[in-house]
């Protein structure tokens, strides 16, 4: 849900049994890779948003980048399942 909200919904929804783990670890260090690119798009939004007086706005980009951060830890987490 998270990532369908964030705009970071997999390709597939759900993997295939075949797959060797390899492929699974590529699968999802490319999705960590896609989110460190949304958080950086995500910085740039909530720094140019703290000079501007939208606090409203600044708000929303700083929840987003709470949120991606937090996706990104439990990508990471699972990534860490699929390499050890």
């Amino acid at each position: 849900m998270n990532a369908l909200r964030h705009g970071l919904a997999a390709k597939t929804s759900a993997p295939d049994v075949s797959i060797a783990s390899t492929d699974n670890a590529d699968v999802a260090y490319q999705r960590l890779r896609q989110i460190e690119i949304e958080s950086v798009k995500a910085f740039n939004d909530v720094y140019n948003l703290s000079i501007s007086e939208d606090l409203d706005g600044l708000h929303t980009a700083v929840r987003r980048l709470a949120a991606l951060e937090r996706y990104s830890q439990r990508s990471h987490s699972k990534l860490k399942k699929e390499v050890f």
